[in-house]
């Protein structure tokens, strides 16, 4: 017993227990009867069947079961695959049928497509009912003559065209002979079967066989006499009374009124029928009662015309159900005589002479032919190919037939068919991996063009979405091979797995992961796949091994995330893994490539389903992880270490912490461990280490100089603006340091501020501009800025210098636009003094710059955009600077309050959207528009 995985984890594991102990209780002994197999497929079709069948679920896993067992000689096999519809007997029970051979198996006990008669009419009894339309049909369409031969006068040497041999192994004499031996006619009854025809033709002279209702006609001319036995004429009247029921009452060619007296009379006649045997003779009451009825019935107009042909036979279904019966008579019930009989085109021709009786035309020939020539290949073993490569062939006839008519009753039948044929050749196709070998490829080549043809007639000719969209937008076969093969695909992975899982567990060698071992068995069962099928399902679709590579790739991915999920460090078995993983994605991209070289996009659609794995990504997401980690310990003995030492430059000898020491030690340990990891990507992961070293080491110098100060500690506070008195309210405001956000200070930023705010002091916030700009630029800052920038350069290690620099250079932007914006009374300034002010920042920048061998332009441009935002405003006339600061603060507060504009808070940063900034432009502007505007408003002091 082989039980595939179906869709997911839980439902595999559920049916496993469900299905291990079923077949443990039913299946584990010498025996087996059809009542085992029976409980075994109601269990199927409760539990399993609903999951399979549904066509929402075909994107999962299929489940098929293979039951194999033997009887106690050994000569008995039945074998399941993906389980069938039940017959349903008169008894209301269900049963399986059962095809004799040498190996016996399982036959598909396929229902009808014709749909139920509602009169049980066994095979023999329609096979009866066909022959003697057959004969009646020849003898009135041959030109000779109908004659009867006695059995007692048919001789050996005779060997006409009424013929028949004694011996039955011999070739029959005629193809009417050879109709009679196929259908399984017997002599006696042949016999039977002519001379009443002969009674009829004698009693209807000139009135043609399709003009007559045969059942009746045959009632009239037998009785009891004419039987072995009692039983046997009972059962031959029951059988012509039930096909005319069948065809008059049940399904007559034109609708019947329920009022009709002749059809109520007719129901009466069949009713009393089930008692017992009617008088059938010509002149008896019963039998005029009965002619009476079924004549009215049977010779009703057809579309208001009148005709003197009658319709008892030519109903649906009864007439195709009679119909199949014939055309079954073209196969042989030996398979060591071939598929069909070797007069099959005489026998077809005789087999159209009933389509008069019948009512069966071309269009209704081809699609029972069809269904016929693919019964017969089912019900048979599904051994003889050429009979589906017929049945294939013939459904082509039936897709153009389908597209020229608008008969609903032969759309109702065709649509039954194909949904028939689609659901066989379905449940083959969505696991062809275990349906086809290199065997039976070829077998496989026309299951997959018999179910397109049929898919394609389904959709274009009855889906009502095809038609609303345009025809190049829904590829049917395109679509059916897509589905067939992810189905398949996915239900083959999932067997892999469970084979390979199997395997390990009785392995020696435990040392090799799961998953490198299914990697490799991916990868031999997508080369199978492209060897094997995918030439076949390429003919309709022309990435067949492309799609099948996307699936493979997809469930093994499935399988690689959920593995990974559960991976918390790096160790050699998932190194091993991810490798294996990594190798087998190149290998199904190289296969997509190569299967999509003559495709519109290059396979890129294909592609884009293929999300990849990222084995590399992977592992070095496992190595980032193991960084962190050592980091965060690091990290964590710092922050213990810290808070304990005490650092006392007297007390320790060498002038250093004990920490120093050991933070280094830890770090030499950490790069140690790290090259010792098994992996080949040192070099690219190695950065992230460095940064983190980096950052602690960093962080453990920030916390020893914590000590040494920070930024703000140098930033002078604001002083109070230019013409402020001790009375006025802007002087009991009390400003805050620009830039005061509180942030730790990561050293050579407090280093450059102390430097600047602290060591230029005297240069800068005491002298710079104060009297008159002209006579104290910035020549001298800058002059000691050089210095110190020398002495940065011939002292810092290169890695800090850079660093230092950019630091020292944002400082002095600091101290420009404090002396410029907050540098008290003594410095004033007129629109003119702009032009000295923007000469003094082009020195300040040719300083950091050094001829372009300093720092790089645009971290200069960085760092001075908030001074190339303000200088703008000390050339901008006073009156306009007035407009502008009045208009924010009549958007930033009450309008009303126009009169009495309140003083704004200084800003975070400085900038020409700030009033803030606009007021300390006016305060230090020296001329008479600012002065008294300054009065008026706030009245500040005239003077600076």
């Amino acid at each position: 017993m082989v039980l595939l995985p179906v869709a997911s984890v839980a439902v595999r594991s559920s049916f496993s227990v469900v299905g291990e102990a079923f077949f443990s209780t039913f299946i584990s002994f010498n025996g087996i009867t059809s009542s085992t197999i029976l409980v075994f497929v109601r269990v199927h079709q409760l539990y399993i069947g609903p999951i399979i069948y549904n066509k929402m679920c075909f994107p999962m896993y299929i489940l098929y079961g293979i039951i194999m067992t033997k009887v106690s000689d050994g000569r008995f096999m039945c074998q399941l695959g993906v389980l069938g519809d039940f017959k349903k007997e008169p008894d209301g029970n269900s049963s399986l049928r059962f095809s004799s051979g040498d190996a016996m198996t399982v036959a598909t006990d396929l229902p009808s497509p014709f749909g139920q008669l509602g009169v049980f009419l066994s095979d023999a009894e329609l096979r009866q009912t066909a022959y003697e339309i057959f004969v009646a049909a020849c003898r009135a369409n041959g030109g000779k003559p109908l004659t009867y031969t006695p059995q007692s006068d048919r001789t050996k040497g005779s060997l006409g065209q009424e013929s028949i041999p004694v011996k039955s192994s011999k070739k029959p004499a005629s193809v009417g002979e050879l109709m009679r031996v196929q259908m399984g006619i017997s002599e006696q009854l042949d016999a039977r079967i002519r001379r009443g025809l002969l009674r009829i033709a004698a009693g209807n002279l000139g009135k043609r066989m399709e003009s007559m209702v045969l059942p009746l006609e045959f009632l009239q001319q037998f009785k009891a006499s004419d039987f072995p036995d009692q039983q046997e004429y009972k059962d031959w009247q029951a059988r012509n009374l039930k096909v005319l029921e069948a065809g008059l009452l049940l399904h007559p060619l034109l609708p019947l009124d329920k009022s009709d007296a002749a059809s109520q009379k007719l129901h009466q006649i069949m009713h009393g029928a089930s008692d017992g045997p009617i008088e059938t003779g010509k002149n008896s009451e019963s039998m005029q009662i009965l002619r009476s009825a079924v004549t009215s019935l049977a010779y009703r107009l057809l579309d208001g015309i009148g005709s003197d042909a009658c319709h008892w036979a030519d109903g649906f279904p009864l007439n195709l159900h009679l119909y199949q019966m014939l055309l079954e008579a073209c196969f042989n019930n030996s398979s060591e005589e071939g598929s069909t009989v070797d007069e099959f085109d005489e026998v077809l021709e005789l087999i159209k002479k009933t389509w008069a009786i019948l009512g069966i035309n071309q269009m209704f020939h081809n699609l029972c032919f069809t269904w016929t020539l693919f019964l017969r290949f089912v019900t048979t073993g599904e051994v003889e190919v050429g009979l589906l490569i017929a049945a294939d062939a013939q459904l082509t006839e039936v897709a153009s037939d389908a597209k020229a008519t608008q008969d609903p009753t032969y759309s109702k039948i065709l649509s039954s068919t194909l949904s028939y044929i689609m659901d066989w050749t379905e449940k083959k196709l969505f696991a062809y991996h275990d349906m086809f070998n290199s065997s039976n490829i070829e077998l496989m080549e026309t299951v997959v063009s018999f179910g397109v043809t049929a898919a394609k007639i389904l959709v274009e000719d009855f889906s009502t979405e095809y038609h609303r969209k345009r025809r190049e937008e829904t590829d049917v076969a395109r679509s059916r091979i897509d589905a067939y093969i992810r189905s398949s695909l996915r239900a083959a992975f999932a067997q892999k797995m469970k084979q390979t899982a199997s395997s390990k567990l009785s392995s020696e060698d435990q040392s090799t992961p799961l998953l490198s071992i299914l990697a490799e068995e991916i990868e031999e069962l997508a080369n199978k796949e492209k060897e094997l099928f995918s030439p076949i399902l390429k003919k309709w679709h022309p990435l067949a091994a492309g799609v099948a590579v996307m699936t493979l790739h997809s469930c093994y991915g499935t399988e690689l995330k959920q593995f990974l999920s559960g991976v918390k460090e790096l160790a050699p078995d998932v190194l091993q893994v991810l490798r294996a993983a990594d190798k087998l994605e190149k290998d199904l991209l190289d296969i997509v490539v190569e299967d999509s070289v003559d495709s519109d996009d290059g396979g890129k659609s294909l592609i884009r389903e293929m999300p990849p794995y990222e084995a590399e990504s992977a592992i070095a997401d496992l190595v980032r992880a193991w960084i962190k980690s050592r980091l965060d310990q690091l990290k964590e003995w710092l922050d213990r270490t810290l808070q304990q030492e005490v650092w006392n430059p007297r007390a320790n000898k060498e002038n250093r912490s004990p920490s120093s020491v050991e933070i280094l030690r830890m770090v030499d340990e950490t790069l140690d461990e790290y090259f010792d990891l098994p992996i080949p990507m040192h070099a690219v992961l190695l950065p992230d280490l460095l940064k983190g070293l980096d950052r602690s080491l960093q962080h453990y110098a920030s916390e020893a100089q914590s000590g040494c100060g920070a930024r703000n500690d140098f930033m002078p506070a604001l002083p109070e603006l230019t013409r402020c008195t001790v009375s006025s309210k802007l002087r009991k405001k009390k400003d805050k340091p620009q830039n005061s956000t509180k942030r730790r200070s990561q050293l050579c930023e407090t280093t450059a501020y102390r430097m600047i705010f602290h060591d230029l002091d005297h240069v800068l916030w005491n002298s710079l501009y104060v009297g008159e700009a002209a006579s104290s630029r910035i020549d001298p800052f800058l002059k000691e800025l050089d210095l110190i920038l020398e002495v940065v350069l011939n002292t810092v290690h290169m890695r800090v210098r850079h660093q230092l620099i950019t630091e020292l250079m944002k400082a002095s932007f600091d101290g420009l636009l404090l002396v410029l914006l907050a540098g008290g009374p003594s410095r004033g300034f007129s629109c003119q003094d702009s032009q000295i002010i923007e000469e003094d920042f082009k020195s300040l920048r040719e300083l950091y710059l050094a001829d372009r061998d300093g720092l790089p332009e645009e971290l200069f441009d960085k760092a001075a955009a908030e001074v190339n935002k303000v200088l703008p405003l000390f050339r901008t006339d006073t009156e306009t600077l007035i407009e502008k600061f009045k208009h924010m603060i009549a958007e930033t507060y009450d309008p009303a309050a126009k009169s009495k504009y309140p003083i704004p808070p200084n800003p975070g940063n400085w900038g020409p959207t700030e009033p803030s900034t606009i007021l300390h432009v006016l305060c230090h502007r020296n001329d008479v528009a600012a002065t008294k505007f300054l009065k008026r408003t706030y009245n500040f002091p005239k003077k600076l």
